[in-house]
């Protein structure tokens, strides 16, 4: 173990011990039948410290709810306060259904607070658009310094309603049942057991309506998509893929920036090492893989607005904020850079990450913090390349590209993976902590 996530470890371990809220209780526990109307309630509280190259240091709080109202539901609740003046604040649903015709899944999301600093990889929106993309800030070839270093609120709200197609494991099972021991699925898999969609996985049709509005770059609009998630366990796939074809259209309503168009596939692959080189029953070891590429279809669509002093046409531009779109660095993909650090009309990035459950877990070593309900601990290694465009054109999109490697720990509790991850890429190394895998 690195003295970097050791040093991370003890943050959590010593802010948890110190806390009077740490706990995880049962509600009630009727049955483990498939009838909804009997479920089991278990609510996880954990303080936390962490450090992030965007907030510094902050501490907050996270709260887990799992099987409120339906057995499969789970509500997730956090805030953070940090030292470079940033608070922040999500609610996540996952897995709610509605009750009168349960094929319909909805998922909400919450998302906001304010940002003390910020570095935004746009041009000031007074400045002219760049037809040169090195002189453009977020392009492939920009400079890291070449941004906007901006204060002020961010709130993301998004409502997901997915449909189940009856088609694979979603024919005959509308309210799966995995059955986990020690945080590991034993059985009642979702998905993973057939490359064939009408065999194998869960297929949605997704209608999700987004608002976005960081600071002065406003957005809001529909995606549409068709996702399957033929993995044996979405919260932490060990075997199986996943694939996802999305359109996105900010349709220019209320204060958005401008009406926008993006395309996007998000294609995954895990495949479980453990079995293929051992057995079945040991602890997992996967590696995971990611495609994904986007285009923006209006980038080079614009509204005229007016006339500059010298006569000229003053354009406003069909694209989406430097947030969106097609964009890398961050959380998810080259986590050695900066969220948003890269942006322009294409993308693509690919993506590689091995995973291992190993036995040792920090939290047992106290009483106070096995109450936490951290079921594993799983040590990650990662590899990623990608590179933004101002056209969707193969050669292009892989010649220059970005890449980033490094190392993670996952953290299993209450249904949700906690992730801490360590990047380094050309500019230096960086940390990211977040919720769920990057992919």
């Amino acid at each position: 173990m690195s003295s970097f996530f050791t040093k991370y470890f003890l943050i959590f371990q010593l802010f948890a011990l110190h806390s009077g809220i740490v706990w995880t209780q049962e509600i009630f526990d009727n049955s483990t039948s498939d009838d909804d109307s009997t479920n089991q309630v278990v609510v996880s509280a954990l303080p936390f410290a962490l450090y992030s190259e965007i907030f510094g240091w902050a501490a907050g709080g996270f709260v887990g709810v799992q099987g409120l109202s339906q057995k499969n539901m789970s509500l997730y609740m956090g805030g953070l306060i940090s030292t470079n003046g940033t608070k922040y604040g999500f609610i996540q649903f996952r897995e709610f259904y509605l009750p009168f015709y349960p094929r319909i899944y909805i998922a909400p999301d919450i998302l906001g607070g304010y940002f003390g600093v910020l570095n935004i990889y746009k041009d000031p929106p007074a400045s002219p658009v760049q037809d040169d993309p090195k002189l453009r800030a977020g392009s492939n070839e920009s400079d890291v310094n070449d941004n906007l270093e901006v204060s002020g609120s961010d709130q993301w709200y998004e409502i997901k309603f997915r449909f189940l197609l009856p088609i694979g494991h979603g024919k005959k099972e509308i309210y799966f049942s995995p059955k986990l021991v020690n945080g590991i699925l034993k059985s009642g898999e979702m998905g993973g057991t057939d490359w064939n969609p009408f065999l194998s996985g869960r297929t949605f049709v997704d209608i999700k309506p987004f608002y976005r509005k960081r600071v002065s770059f406003a957005t809001n609009g529909i995606e549409f998509a068709l996702t399957r998630e033929n993995t044996d366990y979405y919260v932490n796939p060990t075997h199986g893929s996943f694939q996802k074809f999305a359109f996105r259209r900010d349709f220019g309503w209320f204060d958005t920036m401008s009406p926008w168009s993006v395309v996007e596939t998000d294609l995954r692959w895990y495949l479980p090492l453990n079995e293929i080189f051992s057995d079945k029953n040991s602890l997992p070891k996967v590696l995971a893989f990611d495609f994904w590429t986007v285009n923006t279809l209006t980038w080079d669509s614009y509204d005229v607005v007016g006339q500059d002093a010298g006569g000229n046409e003053i354009k406003k531009y069909h694209r989406p904020p430097p947030y969106t779109g097609a964009y890398l660095g961050g959380r998810n993909r080259l986590r050695a850079f900066y969220e948003g650090r890269f942006n322009d009309r294409a993308a693509v990035y690919y993506g590689a990450e091995y995973r291992q459950i190993i036995t040792w877990n920090p939290f047992d070593y106290w009483s106070l913090t096995r109450k936490l309900n951290v079921h594993w601990l799983q040590i990650a290694l990662f590899a990623e390349i990608g590179r933004v465009a101002p056209e969707w054109n193969f050669a292009t999109l892989h010649s220059d590209m970005k890449w980033s490697t490094g190392g993670g720990i996952r953290i299993y509790m209450n249904n949700l993976i906690l992730r801490i991850d360590g990047a380094f890429g050309k500019e230096g190394l960086f940390t990211q902590m977040y919720v769920d895998h990057a992919f």
